[in-house]
């Protein structure tokens, strides 16, 4: 298995156990929209299938769009909100999601808080760590088969 097979399928298995314990036992349609996404993504992985690339790109990629969803649905939320306030919308919206994410910590206790921190912050940035790196693999790959 490639590095980022290996990155992909740690990736979204921490993604389905974190977003597993952090939503039960409502889990909202999103999260099980990317879960099962990211759940192919890593079978395609595991079970070597011969474009698991493209699989992991479309999971990132779903995952990515409801991710700018949710964000852009929250920012337009803030009263007042026009196209030119959107950057203090953002930094208004990163600075809440930090305070909500200490504040996991009395509701839900540090597990709680850490799993909102990786679905929050870490997974749109791995998300596209594993776009590049998909596409990177893929390249290097053609490469090696039109040198040999």
């Amino acid at each position: 298995m490639s590095v980022p097979g290996v990155a992909a399928v740690a990736t979204w298995s921490a993604y389905v156990l974190l977003a597993a314990f952090f939503y039960a036992p409502d889990y909202p349609p999103s999260a099980l929209t990317i879960g099962f996404c990211g759940l192919l993504a890593g079978a395609a992985v595991i079970l070597n299938f011969a474009y698991w690339r493209p699989v992991v790109m479309l999971a990132s990629g779903v995952y990515l769009v409801f991710y700018a969803v949710r964000v852009i649905r929250m920012v337009a939320l803030t009263s007042g909100f026009e196209l030119s306030s959107l950057p203090a919308a953002l930094h208004f919206y990163y600075s809440s999601s930090w305070r909500v994410t200490a504040g996991m910590i009395e509701e839900r206790g540090i597990a709680g808080s850490l799993a909102h921190g990786y679905l929050e912050y870490a997974m749109p940035v791995l998300s596209l760590a594993l776009i590049v790196l998909a596409l990177m693999s893929r390249r290097r790959d053609r490469g090696n088969v039109n040198a040999g």
